[in-house]
């Protein structure tokens, strides 16, 4: 095996188990595992928390898509113990992926140094339609309508559950947030701006034609 000494009680294992020929991966905390999560690992979850590589990545291709993996965990300044065959002495940049880009949001409501600034960020997460709650929303029916196109015999109840959890637990989430976001902008309002208020009038309706052409 080899080793990047970069990071000190923070270490990696990734080796070819001569039982089975999986490749696995141990070890590290949570980043890691997401490092090795986007690199073609799967999570198990048996007494402990390790990782195997997906069965989608061919036999010819498991020697390359491992090293990717040591060269990102290495990056990330993990040491990494790896077999001879998936070692890998230089390093790949880390990508900004979606989940950075939001826990950069996260970061920036806690730095907020206003109401106004809280809410405007909150209204990333929260809008309506197009926020980061309900686009998480797409992506399960997105994954539910998947489910509905295979044959197992659990896939129904698969696709099932994933339009349950959009439908009702993220839509709940987002009205919470919604209601978060509206609280904080009232409290830092003056008392005759704040709500709840009762909804605008209806406008008026348009004119209608009549035979000649006129209005009414």
């Amino acid at each position: 095996m080899s080793a990047t000494d970069t990071c000190p009680g923070q270490s990696v294992t990734i080796v070819r188990d001569p039982a089975t020929g999986l490749i696995t991966a141990s070890g590290g905390d949570g980043l890691a595992h997401g490092i090795l999560e986007r690199s073609f690992f799967l999570q198990e979850r048996h007494g402990v928390t390790w990782h195997r590589l997906s069965p989608t990545v061919s036999p010819e291709d498991e020697r390359t898509v491992a090293r990717v993996a040591v060269a990102r965990l290495q990056a990330a300044g993990y040491q990494v113990l790896a077999d001879a065959e998936f070692a890998w002495d230089g390093t790949e940049a880390r990508c900004v992926t979606t989940g950075r880009e939001i826990e950069n949001l996260a970061g920036r409501v806690r730095e907020a140094t206003s109401v106004d600034e809280l809410t405007y960020e909150l209204a990333e997460l929260a809008a309506t339609h197009d926020g980061i709650i309900a686009s998480l929303g797409h992506v399960l029916h997105a994954l539910a309508d998947v489910y509905d196109r295979l044959s197992g015999p659990t896939d129904p109840r698969w696709g099932i559950q994933l339009r349950s959890f959009a439908e009702h637990e993220l839509r709940l989430l987002a009205a919470q947030l919604q209601s978060v976001r509206t609280n904080l902008a009232d409290r830092s309002a003056p008392p005759d701006r704040r709500g709840p208020h009762t909804p605008p009038p209806a406008p008026p309706s348009p004119p209608t034609s009549t035979a000649s052409g006129r209005i009414r």
